[in-house]
């Protein structure tokens, strides 16, 4: 699903070239976009997935287990069939250097998101998660 958020917000970087993966807490905003930059041409399709956690009982400024997040199934829900078990976000093979992508959920899963790597390309890429309303 692809949105346009507006952000009210600092973007946070949630996955880098250089291959790091931090937690978001989206507990505080209206809603999140994720915005792919491209820093090299991809040869290989980069497939990354959006996982969640609830906040750790023990302390619930930190995140607890994460899990993977169901597919939300839009419009074409009838024909598409069931949604799949996870989320996933394809940035497509042949996809050039400074281009940019962006994806959303629209609901959020639980109080913290993480975009993590599947597969292809994905360290030629930086994601940033994008927070929009009040925090």
């Amino acid at each position: 699903m692809n949105i346009n958020i507006a952000s009210q917000n600092q973007g946070l970087v949630t996955w880098a070239v250089a291959q790091v993966a931090q937690a978001v807490d989206i507990r505080h905003h209206v809603n999140f976009g994720i915005t792919f930059s491209v820093v090299d041409d991809i040869a290989t399709d980069a497939v990354f997935e959006v996982v969640a956690a609830p906040a750790d009982t023990a302390n619930p400024c930190n995140p607890g287990t994460f899990h993977p997040v169901q597919e939300v199934v839009s419009c074409d829900w009838l024909t598409a069939g069931p949604p799949n078990a996870k989320s996933e976000i394809v940035i497509p093979a042949g996809t050039k250097q400074h281009a940019i992508c962006s994806a959303t959920l629209p609901c959020k899963p639980d109080a913290f998101i993480k975009v993590m790597p599947v597969s292809g390309d994905t360290g030629k890429i930086n994601v940033v998660v994008v927070l929009g309303g009040p925090r």
